[in-house]
């Protein structure tokens, strides 16, 4: 009987958002270890629908709710382990450190790998609490083989805070396939919300909570349309997202001067492609985004991109180089950077050139998935693959998917 690697998701099959690119991870990495005859599950707490990112690939979604703190669950995980013969175990913003985890290795499980793609800040421990801390992490067996930051941000971050042994710690950056330009991406985006050719589009995506500034955004563009140029095309700002903060970012527009300047077009499936119509694409997160996803993907549509200079973001963006990046929660900062590169339609193509030619030197989707696999095939003790055509174009210089240094002792 064949080995098994599990995958494991935090979330209902059919979720959505950014959800669909760590499936499509899990869908990738199946597919490169298939042909060492190891079967890949995905682990759902409900399997409510058959996942389409899955759909094709060598992964086999299965519903198994994963809960380390319940007793019932970590037994049908063990059975599940070894039924299957489950040796690696991959894991998305799930804790680097658990008790549990050497049960799963009694179980049978060789390597734990912990991918973190979690936003946000954390506290530094001091004192005892930090000396505990410490301590506890470097119990046998607890620890995940592998930690996995998607931004050195993240990466500081798990050591730093989480005490993670630095020498266990990498980051890879996410990645995305880098898409064909098309053509009709402005003429299809006006068409579809009845918009005058000549308006300029400013597009911001992402899912409508508190921590993604969208009411500021919406302050910002309301500000800047107050004394816009009377003789230059008045400019439209087109929000595409759904959330728990919808309903006050509805009552926001209503209450403003611009409102029928603003389009909240709600959740699109293919936001994505629609992105590549505006001239303008702002990510105005208030926290510290893990990475910025948000802002890869207009990059790689050669948009031009205004977004917070916050969390992972800058090592995604740069600024004046591939976009603009503002202080995070600054609205007059915000309204400025907009207003400027609405004017200079010159600046805003020649951002939107290096964002493209940026993503596609250091955001390859290939490469990800290889130094993924790459992990997961240490854990399942396989000999390394031969290198392909990506990783030998990198490979002359520092890899951007592997490169990770924090200034420790133990690092070194």
């Amino acid at each position: 009987m064949s080995e098994s690697l599990l995958c494991v998701a935090n979330f209902p099959s059919g979720t959505g958002y950014a959800w669909k690119f760590i499936e499509s991870l899990y869908a990738g990495v199946a597919g490169r270890i298939a042909e060492e005859r190891i079967r890949t599950w995905v682990a759902y707490p409900r399997l409510e629908v058959l996942p389409a990112v899955l759909a094709g690939s060598a992964a086999r979604p299965v519903e198994l709710p994963i809960r380390l703190n319940s007793a019932r669950s970590v037994a049908r995980l063990l059975r599940f382990i070894r039924r299957e013969r489950v040796r690696v175990l991959y894991l998305s913003d799930r804790p680097a450190w658990h008790p549990t985890y050497a049960l799963l290795r009694l179980a049978g499980v060789r390597c734990i790998l912990a991918h973190d793609h979690t936003s946000g800040e954390r506290t530094l421990p001091r004192g005892v609490k930090r000396c505990l801390k410490w301590a506890v992490r470097r119990l046998p067996g607890m620890m995940a083989d592998h930690v996995i930051g998607v931004s050195d941000f993240v990466a500081r971050r798990k050591v730093e805070v989480d005490l993670i042994p630095a020498r266990r710690v990498r980051r890879i950056w996410n990645s995305l396939e880098i898409p064909d330009p098309n053509p009709n991406a402005a003429s299809d985006l006006r068409r579809l919300f009845q918009l005058d050719t000549d308006r300029p589009v400013v597009v911001c995506a992402c899912r409508a909570s508190p921590e993604k500034g969208v009411a500021l955004l919406l302050r910002a563009f309301d500000a800047l349309l107050s004394d816009f140029p009377a003789d230059a095309p008045r400019p439209v700002l087109i929000y595409l997202g759904e959330g728990p903060a919808l309903a006050g970012i509805r009552q926001l527009r209503e209450s403003l001067s611009a409102r029928d300047d603003i389009i909240l077009a709600g959740y699109r499936p293919d936001a994505a492609t629609l992105i590549e119509g505006a001239d303008l694409c702002v990510v105005p997160s208030l926290w510290a985004e893990a990475f910025g996803l948000a802002v890869l993907e207009p990059m790689a549509r050669g948009r031009a991109v205004i977004a917070s200079r916050a969390g992972g973001i800058p090592e995604v963006a740069v600024d004046g180089e591939t976009g603009v990046l503002v202080p995070p929660g600054d609205e007059a900062a915000l309204s400025s950077a907009i207003r400027r590169l609405l004017l200079d339609a010159g600046e805003r193509a020649r951002l939107g050139r290096n964002g493209r030619e940026r993503a596609i030197h250091h955001f390859s989707l290939d490469a990800e998935l290889e130094e993924l696999a790459r992990l997961v095939r240490i854990g399942f003790r396989l000999p390394a693959p031969e290198r392909s055509h990506v990783a030998a174009t990198t490979s002359t210089q520092p890899d951007p998917h592997r490169s990770f240094t924090h200034a420790t002792t133990e690092s070194r």
